[in-house]
């Protein structure tokens, strides 16, 4: 059993100090008592200290983000989208850990794979226009300057066009910003309902539960 909680422990380092601890007395506890003394009967009961880790992990990530602000001092706005990110993929790993789950896992998994597959489409179109525009920016800024003494109206034509295209870029920004947001934020609600219609309570869950 010792050596199961010690994978277990290492596994379980992204959380912090203090729910790592609570997730370890909780599952030593539980083996202790059900008298789950060796390795193997660890693995039978809870699965490889891998598989429960990943499980775990999921469920504190998807616990915490839907925690209020207030009670998470450490979360701040510029960190939520990382954060989505990172649950969307302990999702996946703990779907694809336990090896009950992965015939239905892989259906999951593939079409989490789809919605995220579309949403890279999405971020790519969006990311190539602003390129575009960019490139536009520089180049007609350019011309402007190099024509100012030989065409003046037509250098003011271009230095139009480019402060135009800075103008629009400023305020694309936030709203290329927010429809990232958004694509992810959307990732995640999918990702998270798939997986609490999958994965079950384990039996140490259940009886802590009762």
């Amino acid at each position: 059993m010792d050596q199961y909680i010690e994978e277990l422990v290492s596994h379980l380092k992204p959380l912090e100090a203090v729910e790592r601890d609570e997730v370890i007395n909780f599952y030593q506890e539980y083996l202790e008592d059900g008298g789950f003394t060796s390795y193997d009967a660890c693995v039978t009961e809870l699965g490889t200290s891998k598989q429960l880790a990943r499980k775990i992990l999921a469920d504190y990530s998807i616990k915490n983000l839907s925690e209020p602000e207030s009670k998470t001092s450490s979360r701040s706005a510029s960190k939520m989208p990382q954060a989505q990110v990172r649950t969307i993929w302990l999702i996946i790993l703990a779907l694809l850990s336990t090896p009950i789950t992965i015939p239905l896992a892989m259906g999951v998994i593939g079409i989490l794979f789809g919605v995220i597959v579309t949403v890279l489409a999405i971020l790519f179109a969006i990311v190539v226009v602003f390129i575009a525009a960019v490139v536009v920016t520089v180049v007609a800024v350019f011309v402007g300057v190099t024509l100012l003494t030989s065409s003046f109206w037509t250098a003011i034509f271009y230095l139009g066009v480019g402060i135009a295209t800075i103008g629009l870029f400023l305020i694309g920004l936030p709203i290329l910003i927010w429809i990232i947001k958004g694509l992810i934020r959307g990732t995640l609600n999918v990702s998270t309902w798939l997986y609490g219609k999958i994965t079950h309570k384990n039996k140490a869950e259940e009886r802590g539960a009762r």
